[in-house]
């Protein structure tokens, strides 16, 4: 019986994928070809915020504001379902209204059956959650807005 070679050219390339989009863990499958690459860690998120005095969210028509370019917005930082909360039935991660500090756990984005707790290194009161729990989001959605 000959030994079985590994291609790990696609290995390499998922890998590559993987630090590229930040992601948790990527699959691919072609044929009966199948392989899937994954790390274990938490996400930071990162953002500056600026001081904006002269900006008020809650002066403004919520559903008409795009806050893909506010700077004060936490974004997504992969592809995957929102989860609030820990486990059904718990209470949320956080609340309008919290002052959050850096390190803190934001949410949990589920992406590929993986739980990839999304922590803040900002610290500031959460002024407005812009996603529902279990909600699909995609790469760099705006999900909280902190000042």
């Amino acid at each position: 019986m000959a030994k079985k070679v590994i291609d790990k050219a696609p290995i390499k390339e998922l890998s590559k994928l993987l630090e590229e989009l930040n992601l948790a863990e990527i699959s691919y499958k072609e044929g009966d070809f199948a392989v899937s690459v994954s790390r274990r860690s938490v996400q930071t998120v990162s953002q500056a915020i600026p001081k904006q005095t002269d900006l008020n969210p809650d002066s403004e028509n919520q559903k008409d504001v795009d806050y893909k370019n506010d700077p004060r917005v936490v974004k997504a930082p992969m592809v995957g379902t929102i989860y609030l909360q820990p486990e059904p039935g718990a209470n949320k991660f956080v609340n309008e209204g919290d002052r959050i500090k850096s390190g803190q756990t934001l949410l949990i984005i589920e992406a590929m059956k993986t739980m990839n707790p999304i922590e803040s290194n900002l610290q500031g009161k959460l002024v407005k959650v812009l996603i529902e729990n279990e909600q699909a989001v995609e790469f760099g959605q705006p999900l909280m807005l902190i000042e």
